[in-house]
């Protein structure tokens, strides 16, 4: 039987079908390239991360003796310290620097529009100038924006999200189905202890402040 002879609501079933069967096979399609991807190259990149970190950092500073509360914030401040040379590495002081100089160059164009006796005219470069200098500082600030997120929160995440997975309750004591690096007996506010998320963002956060009070201070700022 031909298309032509259908009936119409036949015909939008098979066509109904058929839409059907075709999304199911592009999502296992989509489905089995990223089932590739991630268990074979993101997986084994982070499982060799993992380890390579685990040796580096908590395996060299367990044989010092030092204890898991110690490695966190080792840790922590090895982190602000890659977040700081990232942030040299991406020259983030010379392109703020060249913005800075870029925008008032900007502004004292467009007070010389001032003398412009034409109202219509003047009016018309304002508002050309005010369009440019806004775009020029909305790209800007969506640079400035992902540049602090490349710099500061992802190491962040990922580095809190490797503590958590090496220092679990597999090497920590369990109070309540939750592993604390040490647990509190007097329970203040209502904390049975101290965990790994807490301590590194609390050493996370306290040495940022003070590495910008020492950079502030032992380093001149670029004019």
């Amino acid at each position: 039987m031909g298309w032509r002879k259908l009936h119409p609501i036949v015909l939008y079933r098979q066509s109904y079908k058929f839409l059907m069967n075709f999304q199911q096979s592009l999502m296992q399609i989509v489905n089995t390239i990223l089932d590739a991807i991630y268990y074979g190259m993101l997986q084994p990149l982070f499982l060799g991360a993992k380890v390579l970190l685990d040796v580096v950092f908590l395996d060299s500073l367990a044989l010092l003796s030092i204890s898991k509360s110690g490695q966190v914030i080792v840790v922590a401040v090895c982190t602000v310290l890659f977040a700081f040379l990232l942030r040299r590495l991406l020259a983030v002081e010379v392109k703020e620097k060249v913005f800075r100089v870029k925008f008032a160059a900007q502004k004292a164009e467009r007070d010389t529009i001032g003398i412009i006796p034409d109202p219509k005219n003047r009016n018309a470069l304002y508002t050309s100038a005010d369009q440019s200098i806004d775009e020029d500082f909305n790209t800007y600030l969506a640079q400035h924006y992902f540049r602090y997120v490349l710099i500061y929160l992802l190491p962040l995440f990922l580095v809190m999200a490797w503590l958590n997975n090496s220092l679990d309750e597999s090497v920590l004591p369990v109070v309540s189905g939750q592993a604390y690096l040490f647990v509190l007996p007097s329970h203040p506010l209502g904390m049975q202890g101290i965990s790994v998320t807490l301590l590194f963002l609390s050493s996370y956060i306290i040495s940022l402040i003070v590495g910008f009070q020492l950079k502030k201070r032992f380093f001149r700022k670029e004019k």
